[in-house]
C-alpha cells in the first residue's frame, strides 16, 4: 500500500467525535501497523519477536481486530513509535490535518533499490556519484570511527575516479587496490556486527539534470536482522536536495 492509498482508505474510515478523546480507531492501527512493516521489510514474525508477542497478535493488529493496549504498545515501540501511539485518547485532528501529517511523513519517500556493498562493481558505482548518504538508524556511537572512516574512503574514491584528476590510478590493478581496500573498511563493520548496503539515486537538482546520490545504509544486526535480504530503501527526497544557495555559493567562489 503506497502512501496515496493509505490515504484513501484513511478518508473512508467513519467520522470520529470531534469533540470527545478516543483512541485511534483499529482499522487507522491496522493500516499504518501494515505500511509500518512494510517500509521496514519486515515479515510479520519479525515484527512479532521485537514486539515481544505472538505471530498471531501481529496477525489481528493488521486485520484491525482487537488486541489488548499491552499489545499495541509493544508493536507501535517495535517499530519506532512512542508508547501509547495507538492507544491513548486524543481529540481526532480530521481528515485535512491527518492528510498533511500523512504526506509529512510518507509523501517524500522513494524506493531505492540496494544491495550488500560486497563487490568492486557496488564501490564503484557509489564512487561514482556526486554525493553520499550514510544512513545509520540505531547504530551506537561507539562506531563512529570506522564509519567516518568509510565515508573518508568514499571521499578519495570519489575523488580518483571524477574528471578532476588525470589518470590518478592507470592500471587496472591500482583501481581494483583501491576497491579493495574500500571494501576492508566495509568488512570491518560487518565484523563488528553491522549490515552495509548501497546503491544509487536518481537525485537531478536545478540545472544539474544527471546528479546521483550514493545512498550507504549501515544498521546493527542485532535490531535488523533482515537488513543482508533487503532489496530497497525507501529514502527521503528532501535528505538529497542541495542547499538553496549551494549552486550560487559554489560558482562566487570557484
Amino acid at each position: 500500500m503506497n502512501a496515496q492509498e493509505l490515504l484513501d482508505k484513511i478518508k473512508e474510515l467513519p467520522n470520529r467525535p470531534v469533540d470527545v478523546p478516543t483512541a485511534p480507531p483499529v482499522k487507522l492501527v491496522a493500516m499504518v501497523v501494515r505500511r509500518g512493516r512494510h517500509l521496514k521489510q519486515w515479515k510479520a514474525t519479525t515484527l512479532a519477536d521485537f514486539a515481544r508477542v505472538s505471530l498471531s497478535t501481529v496477525e489481528r493488529v493488521e486485520r484491525g481486530d482487537k488486541v489488548s493496549d499491552e499489545a499495541l504498545d509493544r508493536v507501535a515501540q517495535a517499530l519506532g513509535y512512542e508508547r501509547g501511539a495507538f492507544t491513548t485518547p486524543r481529540l481526532p485532528i480530521g481528515p485535512e490535518k491527518a492528510t498533511e501529517e500523512m504526506v509529512e511523513t510518507y509523501g517524500h519517500l522513494e524506493p531505492v533499490a540496494v544491495a550488500p556493498m560486497k563487490t568492486h562493481k557496488a564501490i564503484r558505482d557509489a564512487a561514482k556519484c556526486q554525493a553520499y548518504l550514510i544512513h545509520r538508524p540505531e547504530v551506537p556511537d561507539t562506531y563512529d570511527a570506522d564509519i567516518a572512516a568509510l565515508g573518508e574512503w568514499l571521499d578519495l574514491g570519489s575523488f580518483i575516479l571524477s574528471d578532476l584528476v588525470k589518470d590518478p590510478l592507470p592500471s587496472e590493478r591500482g583501481r581494483r587496490d583501491l576497491y579493495n581496500d574500500i571494501l576492508k573498511c566495509v568488512g570491518e563493520l560487518e565484523r563488528r556486527g553491522l549490515t552495509v548496503l548501497s546503491g544509487v539515486m536518481a537525485a537531478p537538482q536545478p540545472g544539474l539534470p544527471d546528479w546521483k546520490v550514493a545512498i550507504v545504509s549501515v544498521t546493527p544486526r542485532l535490531t535488523d536482522p533482515g537488513a543482508p535480504k533487503r532489496r530497497h530503501l525507501m529514502v527521503d527526497r528532501r535528505c538529497v536536495a542541495l542547499p538553496p544557495n549551494a549552486l550560487s555559493d559554489s560558482s562566487a567562489t570557484g
